[in-house]
C-alpha cells in the first residue's frame, strides 16, 4: 500500500507540475485565437467604414462593379461587345455616379476608364442574375457567396492540419491579407483557390483526371495554371491533362452557346489593354513586372515587358530544374515543389495582384506540417498574412479617402511582395539544395582548387544546409 500511494502522490506532484505547462499551452492558443479575432473584425470594420464614408465601387467592390458592367452588356443583345471597354464604360460609370461617395472622383472623372475583365464569357453570362436586383444588394449577396467559398476552403485546411489548433486555423486564414483584399474588392479569387486546393488533394490521392478538371476551372484566369499545365505536359500526365480539357470544353462550349461565336473571337481581345507594361498599376503587383518598376521606374515600356519576360522565362527554366527526375504525388518534397510552383506563377505573371497569393493556402499548410516545415517557414507564413492585413485595415483618421486607401494598399501590398519572393527563394533552395551548387559547378572550378578541398566546402554547406533546414541554425564544424 505505501508502494501504491507513493505511486499516487508521484502522479499528482507530475500533474501539479504539468498544469503550468497546458496552461501555459491553452494560454496561447486562446491568445492566438483572439488576435486573428482581433484582426477579422477589425477588417470587417475597415470595410462598413470604407462604405459609410466612399460608397461603393471606387475602392470598395470596384472589381464586382466591372463585372457588373460587362455582364450588362449581354443584355443589350450585342454579347460580341462583352471585351468592348467603350461599351462597358457607360455601366461603369452609372454605377460610380450613383453610389460612390468619395469626391476624389469629381476631380478625375475624365480619366475614370473601365478596365477589362479578361474572363471567358460564360462568366459574364453567369454574373446575369447579379444585374437584376439593386447593386448594393447583389454586392452583399456576392460577399455572402464568398465568405460561403472561404468557409469550405478553410475547413479544407482544417481536415489537413494535422495538430494545429482547427479554430486559430480558420480565423487566421480569414484574416490573412489575400483573404481580406478578395472580400474587399469583390473578386472571384477565393473560388480559384478552393479549385487549386482540390486539384492539390486529388493529385495526392492518385485522382489524376479530377484533378486536371479543378485545374481546367482556372481558365476564368489561366495565367495561374500556366506552370502546373506545362509541367503536365512535359511528364506526359494525360489523364490530367485530358480532365483539364474537359473543363476547357465547359467553358469554352458554354460561352459560345451562351454568347456566339463572336465573343469567343473577341475573348483574346481582352488581354490586349492588360499587356501595356505600366498597364492596371503594376506597383501594387507582387510579381517581376513590379519588382522591374521599383528598381527601375523610368524603363522604357518596350524594354519592361522584354525584361518581364526574359525573367518569366528564367522563373519556368527555375522551376524546371526543381522538377527534374520522376512525377511522384506521394514522396514527401510533392507539397512544396506544388507551392514553389504556385509561388513562382505568382511572381512570373505578368498580371498578378496581391489576393492572387490567397491559391497557396492548402499547399503552405502541407508544407508547414511536412519536413520542410521550420521556424523560418513559420515567420515568413504570418508576416505574409498578418503584417498586410494589419497595414491595409488600420490606421486611418477622420473620413477615409480613396487616396488614404491606396497608400496602405500600396504599403501592403510591397509587404506581401517581399514575403512571397522571399518564399520562393527559400523552398527552391530546400527543394534542390546543394545538388544545384554542386552541379553548376565547371570542371575547371573543381579542378583550380582541388577535388579534396571541393568535396571539403560541399561537406560544410550540406551541414550549414542541414541546420537551415531544421528550422535554426548551429555551428558546423569542418569534416575532417
Amino acid at each position: 500500500m505505501k508502494d501504491v500511494r507513493m505511486s499516487n502522490s508521484t502522479i499528482r506532484q507530475q500533474a501539479r507540475d504539468a498544469r503550468p505547462m497546458l496552461l501555459s499551452s491553452l494560454g496561447q492558443i486562446w491568445c492566438l485565437r483572439l488576435i486573428a479575432l482581433g484582426l477579422v473584425l477589425c477588417s470587417a470594420c475597415f470595410a462598413w467604414r470604407s462604405y459609410l464614408d466612399m460608397g461603393l465601387f471606387m475602392n470598395l467592390g470596384t472589381d464586382y462593379a466591372l463585372y457588373l458592367s460587362q455582364s450588362s452588356v449581354i443584355d443589350t443583345g450585342h454579347p460580341e461587345r462583352l471585351y468592348d471597354l467603350a461599351a462597358t464604360d457607360k455601366p461603369y460609370r452609372a454605377l460610380l455616379e450613383r453610389y460612390n461617395l468619395d469626391p476624389a472622383y469629381r476631380t478625375w472623372v475624365a480619366d475614370t476608364v473601365v478596365g477589362p475583365v479578361p474572363y471567358p464569357p460564360l462568366f459574364a453570362w453567369m454574373m446575369r442574375p447579379f444585374t437584376w436586383i439593386t447593386p448594393p444588394v447583389s454586392f452583399a449577396i456576392w460577399i455572402v457567396l464568398n465568405v460561403g467559398v472561404a468557409g469550405v476552403l478553410s475547413w479544407r485546411l482544417t481536415q489537413h492540419c494535422g495538430d494545429l489548433d482547427r479554430p486559430s486555423v480558420v480565423l487566421c486564414f480569414f484574416a490573412s491579407y489575400p483573404v481580406v483584399l478578395t472580400l474587399y474588392v469583390g473578386q472571384v479569387q477565393l473560388l480559384l483557390a478552393w479549385c487549386v486546393a482540390e486539384c492539390y488533394l486529388a493529385f495526392r490521392n492518385g485522382k489524376e483526371f479530377r484533378a486536371g478538371i479543378w485545374l481546367g476551372c482556372l481558365l476564368i484566369k489561366p495565367q495561374y495554371g500556366i506552370f502546373l499545365g506545362v509541367l503536365l505536359l512535359w511528364k506526359q500526365r494525360w489523364a490530367a491533362i485530358g480532365g483539364a480539357a474537359v473543363a476547357g470544353g465547359v467553358w469554352f462550349g458554354g460561352s459560345w452557346l451562351v454568347a456566339g461565336t463572336q465573343a469567343i473571337v473577341a475573348y483574346p481581345s481582352a488581354f490586349g489593354g492588360m499587356a501595356q507594361f505600366r498597364g492596371d498599376d503594376p506597383t501594387l503587383m507582387i510579381n517581376w513586372r513590379s519588382i522591374i518598376l521599383e528598381v527601375y521606374p523610368t524603363i522604357y515600356g518596350p524594354s519592361g515587358t522584354k525584361l518581364a519576360m526574359a525573367l518569366f522565362g528564367l522563373t519556368g527554366c527555375a522551376l524546371a530544374w526543381m522538377w527534374r527526375g520522376s512525377w511522384n504525388p506521394t514522396s514527401a518534397d510533392f507539397p512544396v515543389k506544388i507551392l514553389v510552383t504556385f509561388l513562382g506563377t505568382l511572381i512570373a505573371s505578368f498580371h498578378s495582384h496581391p489576393y492572387g497569393a490567397v491559391i497557396i493556402a492548402l499547399p503552405f499548410v502541407a508544407v508547414l506540417l511536412g519536413q520542410y516545415g521550420g521556424k523560418v517557414a513559420w515567420v515568413l507564413g504570418c508576416t505574409a498574412a498578418v503584417t498586410p492585413a494589419f497595414t491595409f485595415s488600420l490606421g486611418y483618421s477622420g473620413l477615409i479617402s480613396y487616396g488614404d486607401v491606396y497608400q496602405h494598399l500600396a504599403i501592403s501590398s510591397k509587404i506581401l511582395k517581399v514575403v512571397i519572393f522571399a518564399m520562393f527563394g527559400y523552398y527552391f533552395v530546400q527543394v534542390c539544395g546543394v545538388s544545384c551548387f554542386r552541379a553548376l559547378q565547371p570542371m575547371a572550378v573543381r579542378e583550380f582548387f582541388g577535388r579534396g578541398a571541393f568535396t571539403r566546402v560541399c561537406q560544410r554547406v550540406d551541414l550549414r544546409w542541414a541546420s537551415i533546414r531544421r528550422g535554426y541554425f548551429t555551428a558546423p564544424r569542418w569534416p575532417g
